[in-house]
């Protein structure tokens, strides 16, 4: 029931080795908890650490760095071995054809390709959020809602027989210019796709069919772009824009769980960032004339009032206790889409939603459109540029309600991967 992990440092060196069951999640706490409900016993590499590797560097001993003490030694040097074994075993040009996408099946088995080494294809994913610095960010409490699609994606490719390799920076990623070809799919984002002057980078040039953005939020593109790469190869986190085509990601479990923890008349403000409470005081006050109001952002942030805590940066386990423990998550108007919504449901909270007279990004009518549509019972929308009657109304039916936790089941694995085989065909 271990993972297998691998990670490679900037210099090019590799370590591997074993933890406990969810042992890296834990350790590196800037990994959403549903990607870790992936699978529970099955050997995998931390898609995290996955890095490209410089030639100059790929022969090289292993670092003399001491290795954390949770790291077995001679597995690490196992792991060595088996890295290199990889080497030549993927196949370069078009990908063979993929199974029947006409149904979900429920009961099919996924199996991780990294676990034996079977790997047959290579995708290349470069995005902001695996840059170093936005990692590096994500463990102290920054966004992270990117990383989980693409944390998704990597699994999924997986599930396919194809590896994902990450790249950290443009300076790894143009230095592996020459070797597009070896790779069967590329993923970039709105931005790393993009030389100066807003123009495709040249490498890329001849391999464009084999290119797609994960964007988020959706857009509509840009001109210098979308004679090359079409609307529809922009995935989304969500099925918001219309241009697009939604991806999004996975959370394994099923739909319903019992609720194992009491909940308590207690209500979770979703942000953590401080420019999200701007103008947003009179709300806060009236919310905790209701109950206990906690927040995650830093207490300069939050109105004085007894019922008002802000306890700070948490866990990823911490949090999804924190909402199993809540009746409800109520959304600020910012940040657009993220998953806190849907951890919320899958904790058997209601999350309240604050919809907008004028969308935001076109097509965004509220903060989460998605989660109003697909579980509406776990959902209360209220306006919030009007009166907080609406708002005061659904901590009312919050308070009152006992929701079972549920998962939407377009994000359950088999949705997930029939959308995957869909866009790869």
């Amino acid at each position: 029931g271990g993972l297998v992990y691998r990670y490679e440092n900037e210099a090019g060196y590799v370590k591997s080795g074993a933890a406990g069951p969810f042992g890296d999640a834990l350790r590196f706490g800037f990994f959403l908890p549903q990607i870790f409900l992936i699978r529970k016993s099955f050997e995998t590499e931390d898609p995290e650490y996955r890095m490209f590797v410089p030639e100059s560097h790929s022969k090289q001993k292993n670092s003399k760095l001491s290795a954390p003490d949770w790291i077995d030694e001679d597995k690490v040097r196992k792991g060595e071995n088996r890295s290199q074994k990889r080497k030549g075993k993927h196949k370069k040009g078009k990908l063979a054809p993929v199974k029947d996408v006409t149904a979900v099946d429920e009961l099919e088995v996924f199996t991780d390709c990294r676990k034996n080494q079977e790997c047959k294809y290579k995708a290349l994913i470069f995005t902001m959020d695996s840059l170093k610095s936005r990692v590096d960010e994500s463990k102290m409490g920054g966004a992270s809602g990117e990383m989980t699609i693409r944390f998704s994606l990597q699994q999924g490719l997986s599930f396919l027989g194809i590896e994902a390799i990450v790249f950290r920076s443009d300076k790894e990623f143009e230095a592996h210019a020459s070797k597009m070809h070896e790779y069967s799919l590329i993923f970039l984002d709105p931005w790393t796709w993009a030389a100066r002057g807003w123009v495709l980078k040249p490498f890329l040039r001849d391999h464009t069919k084999k290119i797609f953005l994960l964007d988020f939020f959706g857009s509509d593109g840009h001109k210098n772009l979308n004679d090359l790469v079409p609307l529809s190869h922009h995935l989304t986190a969500y099925p918001v824009n219309p241009t697009n085509t939604f991806l999004g990601y996975f959370i394994e479990q099923k739909e319903d769980k019992p609720l194992s923890l009491k909940k308590m008349d207690r209500g979770v403000v979703w942000g953590k960032d401080s420019k999200y409470y701007h103008n947003r005081k009179d709300m806060l006050l009236k919310m905790a004339s209701k109950c206990e109001i906690v927040s995650t952002a830093p207490e300069s942030a939050l109105p004085k009032h007894p019922n008002i805590t802000s306890i700070g940066h948490l866990k990823p386990e911490d949090w999804i206790e924190l909402l199993e423990t809540s009746k409800f998550l109520v959304g600020l108007g910012d940040p657009l889409v993220g998953p806190s919504a849907i951890d919320a449901i899958s904790s058997g909270a209601m999350y309240i939603n604050p919809t907008f007279k004028t969308p935001k990004l076109a097509y965004y009518k509220s903060q989460h459109p998605f989660a109003k549509t697909s579980v509406p019972e776990s959902v209360c929308d209220f306006n919030i540029e009007g009166s907080s009657s609406e708002l005061l109304a659904c901590i009312d039916r919050a308070l009152k309600s006992k929701l079972s936790p549920r998962v939407p089941k377009e994000l359950m694995l088999p949705s997930y991967m029939k959308r995957l085989r869909e866009i790869l065909s």
